[in-house]
């Protein structure tokens, strides 16, 4: 910074030498704006890495997907529930950018995930996916499913999917599949 002052000084025309912007006025000024600096705790820009590592907040969710397709044990012919749910053991972990998520949300979410990977898609996953389930203490009531061509065929799979699943989850130990959209919809 010496150098800087001094070739500039050097380059002032004589008689300008008290300029504003000339020797140690120069020298007084920069060190002036340095103690403002270190006195306002300014640290600078941060890294935009730890920037972006403290705006994204994750939760882990684990889930589990079946190791054989579904219809080799539902169907039609075979209706074979509780063989399919012995092939749902290949534990996945997702990660989403989503926190402090409630009960229900959770378990919808968990839900969600795991008919993705295990390609299992459920009726109201087009309608409402996160009103298929009421988590209520540690019972989740799963929504009435209407009937179509071929119901028997999914809910043969989809019974063993959805419990494997809701039932890893630590704050669920029932899961309980209303029937009766009067009774779904007193649920509070």
């Amino acid at each position: 910074m010496k150098k800087l002052i001094m070739s500039a000084r050097g380059a002032v025309p004589a008689g300008r030498q008290g300029s504003a912007f000339g020797g140690k006025k120069t020298i007084l000024f920069f060190l002036t704006l340095l103690a403002l600096i270190l006195i306002s705790g300014c640290n600078g820009p941060k890294p935009i890495a730890n920037n972006t590592q403290e705006a994204k907040k994750e939760t882990k969710i684990s889930f589990l997907v079946p190791t054989q397709d579904p219809l080799k044990y539902c169907n039609g012919a075979d209706m074979d529930s509780e063989g399919f749910r012995k092939t749902i053991t290949n534990e996945v972990t997702r990660t989403i950018f989503e926190t402090n998520l409630t009960e229900d949300q959770l378990a919808n979410k968990t839900l969600e995930l795991a008919a993705q990977e295990a390609k299992m898609n459920f009726p109201q996953s087009t309608t409402d996916p996160t009103g298929y389930m009421k988590v209520l203490g540690d019972t989740s009531y799963i929504q009435p499913t209407d009937g179509w061509a071929g119901v028997s065929i999914f809910m043969c799979a989809w019974k063993p999917f959805v419990e494997a699943n809701l039932l890893k989850l630590s704050n669920i130990k029932n899961v309980v599949w209303v029937n009766d959209w009067n009774q779904w919809n007193n649920l509070k």
